[in-house]
């Protein structure tokens, strides 16, 4: 009897202790990325950072991309260390600039958007999925040439609400059907 019952809380003790050892590989995979971006914008002179919502490998902005940039962003901003612009302040008015990639054709569209912003370097970053987790590559852009002044990568653990979104966008999307609706007739009567 003791046997099984010291068996019994073994076993809950390190189903407990899993999901907590994947949350703080999640936090500290988040902060060793935050820590890459704080040390380069540094290195390059800047204070204040405007992060763009991340893409996917196809290049679109996708609510994994939205969550990743928020996250990140927060992380910087615990650090105290540099300055942060609200993310969805910065797209409205990249927006209203028309700038829909960061791109010399839209150097100066970019440059306006950043001042009106009050932002010195522009943080884009992109993820990939992977067995591992997600694969995530940050780089920061001077706005006033689109030249890189440093990048950072690193592979964020499947965990938490992350891995709520990503079993989100792995589900097939709903069809309905609408049964009231009568078939088109075939073509040729």
């Amino acid at each position: 009897m003791t046997r099984l019952l010291s068996t019994i809380i073994l076993a809950i003790a390190a189903l407990w202790a899993v999901p907590v050892h994947a949350a703080s590989q999640y936090e500290e995979s988040l902060k060793q990325l935050a820590e890459g971006v704080i040390a380069d914008a540094v290195k390059a002179g800047k204070g204040q950072l405007a992060l763009v919502d991340f893409t996917d490998a196809k290049g679109a902005v996708t609510p994994i991309g939205k969550f990743l940039a928020e996250e990140l962003g927060t992380q910087i901003l615990v650090t105290g260390e540099l300055k942060v612009v609200e993310r969805a302040m910065v797209g409205s008015t990249l927006k209203k600039f028309h700038v829909t990639q960061f791109e010399p054709a839209q150097a100066k569209a970019v440059n306006q958007a950043a001042k009106a912003v009050n932002a010195d370097v522009f943080a884009t970053g992109s993820y990939l999925e992977s067995p591992d987790g997600l694969r995530v590559t940050v780089k920061l852009l001077n706005p006033s040439t689109l030249h890189s002044l440093g990048a950072t990568r690193g592979t964020i653990p499947k965990a938490g609400p992350l891995a709520e979104l990503i079993k989100e966008a792995h589900k097939p999307p709903v069809v309905k059907v609408d049964l009231a609706a009568k078939p088109a007739p075939p073509p040729g009567l």
